[in-house]
């Protein structure tokens, strides 16, 4: 399941997880709805290794300037609180799926 998130939150679950948080950084246009799909298929395939969240649109300008984000769609992949990898770009399942697997593989 997808959660979208917002700094609070964020900040609590960042600190908190056991787990591995993989973060979208989307804007809402034209292929916003083809990103959040491609991340729900990623957080069903990874289930219970990795908790994946949707940055609320509302604060994306200050969670991209926290994260050093240039540009959407990015995601992070954090663990205990620090980045361990980004993907930068439009990514489809596939892609995003190698992303996580190689990442918390490492």
């Amino acid at each position: 399941m997808v959660t979208t998130i917002g700094p609070q939150t964020f900040e609590i679950e960042l600190q908190g997880s056991v787990f591995p948080l993989l973060v979208a950084f989307l804007k809402r246009n034209e292929r916003y709805c083809l990103q959040a799909r491609a991340l729900e298929r990623v957080a069903r395939t990874h289930e219970g290794r990795v908790r994946c969240f949707l940055f609320n649109p509302d604060y994306l300008d200050t969670a991209m300037d926290r994260f050093q984000v240039k540009g959407t769609p990015t995601f992070l992949l954090l663990d205990r609180g620090r980045e361990i990898n980004r993907l930068i770009g439009e990514s489809d399942g596939d892609t995003l799926d190698e992303f996580v697997r190689t990442s918390i593989n490492r």
